[in-house]
């Protein structure tokens, strides 16, 4: 049965993790590898109010009394994030206008841009990849009698590009090496490319109503987790931050958030927007959350012992982006304390996933997870029933 939900709970276990599904739930993350992503040579970590260097107990202890107090002599006042009216004049000078047309045709050229910046080999392989995956998408929808009937000469050319993709995946395999690597690379363009008109819009626009109650709903499930055990939290494809109101809202300290996006453009964003009090902020991070991401690391060091748990992690609206969604559930179930949860939710529902597939299956490759899917995930378990 395909899971149509909203929202989604899992819960992890001894050995793993746990797993709810809902009405409201947020997707992102995946498989942990040694191979580095080719497109990202570093995490870059904003983490926020560590970034600095350290200042002196009399320097800080004036700061922030001159934050409170509105100023004062040799006071640091610090800065906020941009106004409505400084964001939209960002918007025009990239984009060229604010209008919905101008953003989505500045978009495009933006992403065209980047490609065209690539080695030659790589354009051609992204060329390659693309047209592949327009075809299996085309030949999912075919009935057995209806593949049968295909001219062999397009069953032949389909075989030659796949050959020669392999070929190319092979002499530059320090550069490409799979299809997750051109997805990937695909998806942080895109990203890149929509990051500040994405940002602007939720400043100007108001969410309506469902769909905020279904976003408190599920950061409401996160803080749960969270909040009694002091522990942290996890927004895998955080974007531009547009949770983190929310979990604050929910009681989510937010020097407990962390949230990783493979857009560089989007964590910009979300630094600048939730990034300003120092000390109390969020910790964002851009890299590959499958390839690169291992979760935050103690005080005593970063290797594997000393690396810091999370008590939940949430997906929203990202999962079906990743290139392979049941790893990244994985890899969030290897990022929890046992008797964590992760919190899937798609505020628009799987319906809409569905349709992103028929008409862009390029960057969104298959549906939300299904319900046995889910249930045959090690170390999780089932805490909520998933809406259908």
């Amino acid at each position: 049965m395909r899971l149509f939900f909203v929202f989604l709970l899992l819960s992890t276990f001894v050995g793993g993790s746990s797993f709810l599904l809902g009405h409201n739930t947020l997707l992102p993350t995946r498989i942990w590898t040694a191979r580095r992503s080719r497109f990202n040579t570093d995490c870059v970590n904003f983490s926020l109010g560590a970034k600095k260097k350290k200042k002196s107990s009399s320097a800080a202890s004036s700061s922030s009394s001159g934050s409170g107090s509105g100023g004062g002599f040799g006071a640091v006042k610090e800065k906020g994030p941009p106004t409505k009216k400084q964001i939209l004049k960002r918007v025009e000078q990239t984009y060229g206008g604010t209008t919905p047309q101008q953003i989505a045709r500045a978009t495009q050229e933006r992403i065209q841009t980047r490609i065209r910046q690539l080695p030659a080999p790589i354009q051609m392989a992204l060329q390659l990849y693309q047209q592949i995956q327009q075809w299996d998408a085309h030949l999912s929808k075919l009935s057995l009698l209806q593949q049968a009937q295909l001219d062999p000469s397009e069953l032949e050319g389909a075989k030659r590009a796949r050959n020669e993709l392999n070929r190319m995946y092979q002499e530059n395999k320090d550069i490409i090496a799979s299809d997750q690597d051109l997805h990937n690379l695909l998806q942080k363009f895109t990203w890149d490319a929509s990051a500040d008109a994405k940002t602007a819009r939720s400043m100007t626009g108001d969410m309506n109503a469902e769909t905020t109650q279904r976003i408190e709903r599920a950061c409401q499930a996160v803080a749960e987790a969270v909040v009694e055990q002091e522990g942290l939290c996890l927004d895998v494809g955080c974007g531009f931050g547009v949770l983190v109101p929310f979990l604050i809202k929910a009681g989510v300290p937010a020097v407990n958030i962390h949230g990783v996006d493979l857009s560089e453009e989007m964590i910009k964003n979300a630094k600048e927007q939730h990034g300003v009090s120092k000390g109390k902020s969020p910790t964002f991070t851009s890299c590959d959350f499958l390839n690169e991401y291992n979760g935050p690391s103690s005080i005593n060091g970063d290797n594997e012992s000393s690396r810091q748990l999370f008590r939940a992690a949430i997906f929203c609206s990202c999962l079906h982006d990743l290139p392979d969604p049941m790893a990244a559930l994985t890899k969030a179930t290897s990022l929890l304390e046992v008797g964590g949860k992760i919190v899937i939710v798609h505020a628009q529902g799987a319906s809409h996933v569905l349709k992103q597939v028929h008409s862009n299956p390029v960057l969104v490759q298959r549906g939300l997870p299904t319900t046995e899917e889910l249930a045959n995930l090690p170390n999780l378990r089932l805490l909520e029933e998933p809406a259908v």
